[in-house]
């Protein structure tokens, strides 16, 4: 009947609405988890950067630098005796040692500052990439090349250097031979920096702090296992803690492991985790796809 067929237009009508609304409030979520996602990792690596700073600030405080003008200022008092003051004076006998010395010093504090500065635009650049994945997130694209992983993971391990040293854990590192991966690099490097600065919480209350970092190859994956000597994982939480909000930590949101998960499945891959129990380590595998056997070594 005509009425009928009203009502049924009207609950088709109200079904597409309900519909736009779950589909609205799905993307909303999405998209804030997404940021959530990506103030975590630049929060990160905004740690590095403010190492970098530092570091630099600190050595342009001590550097010998208004040595070298008071060195410059002797030899300007004495340019009309020049020769007999420096073969002579006590003073001056002492400066052509001095500059030698002086100049040693100023190219190796060069070379400290370059590194930190290489360092600045490197978590820069990753900064950069972390943000621009939200403005990719839509699109069919993606940003994939062939990367050597030492190179990563010797990123990853700067990202976290200071906080490492701080709580006092030594990292090893056994890369061995691995073949070139292609992937998104600095998904890659998001997930390494998330694992990495987790097991270094894991080892704050440890007396063995050491961090292991481990790449195998299988016929179809690279693994790169970090392995801690930390506070291990009770068997009912391997898997929880790849939940978003999950954390035993008072201070943590829970999102690291959540997000490096979920980047993972995005490249291919898995994230997996394996502890013999609480007091006993944990180890923490991130897999990632091969493209072909022929792809050539990165040594």
């Amino acid at each position: 009947t005509h009425i009928e067929l009203k009502r049924r237009i009207a609950a088709e009508a109200e079904r597409e609405q309900l519909q736009k609304e779950l589909i609205n409030a799905s993307r909303q979520a999405g998209m804030a988890e997404i940021a959530t996602g990506v103030l975590h990792n630049v929060g990160n690596v905004l740690n590095s950067v403010n190492v970098a700073a530092c570091i630099v600030g600190e050595k342009i405080r001590q550097s010998k630098v208004p040595a070298l003008g008071k060195a410059v200022a002797m030899i300007q008092e004495h340019q009309q005796d020049l020769p007999e003051f420096l073969t002579r004076d006590d003073k001056g006998k002492q400066l052509p040692g001095f500059l030698g010395k002086l100049a040693d010093f100023l190219a190796e504090e060069q070379n400290i500052l370059l590194g930190e500065v290489d360092q600045l635009h490197r978590s820069l650049d990753h900064i950069k990439q972390i943000v621009s994945a939200q403005q990719q997130f839509a699109r069919c694209g993606d940003q994939k090349e062939h990367f050597a992983l030492p190179d990563v993971i010797e990123d990853a391990i700067n990202m976290n250097i200071l906080a490492l040293g701080r709580h006092g854990v030594t990292i090893e590192k056994q890369y061995g031979d691995c073949p070139a991966v292609f992937s998104d690099k600095h998904k890659v490097l998001q997930i390494l920096v998330n694992v990495i600065r987790n097991a270094k919480y894991a080892c704050q209350e440890t007396g063995d702090k050491r961090v292991t970092v481990r790449i195998r190859a299988t016929d179809s994956s690279v693994l790169i296992s970090v392995i801690d000597t930390g506070i291990g994982i009770p068997g009912e939480n391997l898997e929880r803690i790849f939940n978003h909000g999950f954390t035993t930590r008072p201070d943590g949101h829970g999102f690291g492991l959540h997000s490096s998960a979920l980047a993972a499945r995005e490249l291919g891959g898995s994230l997996h985790a394996e502890s013999a129990g609480p007091g006993k380590g944990a180890t923490f595998t991130l897999a990632l796809p091969l493209t072909s056997p022929e792809s050539p070594d990165v040594r």
